[in-house]
């Protein structure tokens, strides 16, 4: 749904409060081409191209990326840690229709985005767009040297957003998802260089 009015929604700091409601946010997705990979050469000089192709069926995502317990205790957890995170919903005249969480790796000085989610009826707002600028302020304050995403080759929207934010893909994982459905699922890493 596009919004008449889209500054009355709010981007605040996530509550403990919030957590509970984050099953209200709808994040899924879905996709009528995919980012096939396309493989070339063998051995160490192997290497891939990623080529958009439309699909028969559209990719339905279904509700893969809801908010079960475990992801609310892993947001929660996050949430104790406010030194070593930031996160951030976006609230609509009390409903929570975007959440932002963003931890630092200290290990290798970047800003690791966990969630960057937007429901389903709310795209198109520039909901997204106000996230990531908040992330990539906080990156720039506490001196990370990069933004890291993982998404998927499934989810081209995402994928189309996160190269408009001005990001670019540093590799891929054929491996990470077992696929076992039948879905061909690629992790595309995408990092934003501060």
């Amino acid at each position: 749904m596009i919004l008449p009015y889209v500054p009355t929604i709010e981007i605040r700091a996530l509550t403990e409060a919030d957590i509970e409601k984050l099953p209200s946010i709808r994040p899924t997705y879905k996709s009528n081409s995919i980012l096939a990979v396309e493989h070339q050469g063998e051995g160490i000089t192997r290497g891939w191209q990623l080529t958009e192709r439309p699909l028969q069926q559209p990719f339905d995502k279904g509700t893969l990326y809801d908010f079960d317990e475990e992801n609310q205790a892993n947001i929660r957890e996050r949430l104790l840690h406010p030194d070593d995170t930031y996160q951030r919903v976006a609230d609509y005249e009390g409903l929570l229709v975007g959440l932002l969480d963003v931890e630092i790796h200290y290990w290798n000085n970047t800003l690791f985005v966990w969630n960057l989610m937007v429901d389903l009826d709310y795209r198109n707002n520039g909901i997204g767009r106000r996230l990531w600028h908040r992330a990539r302020d906080f990156a720039k304050q506490i001196g990370v040297r990069a933004i890291m995403i993982e998404t998927q080759n499934t989810n081209v929207a995402a994928c189309r957003f996160y190269e408009r934010m001005g990001c670019q893909i540093v590799g891929l994982n054929e491996a990470l998802y077992d696929n076992a459905e039948g879905i061909e699922e690629i992790a595309l890493f995408w990092a934003y260089l501060l």
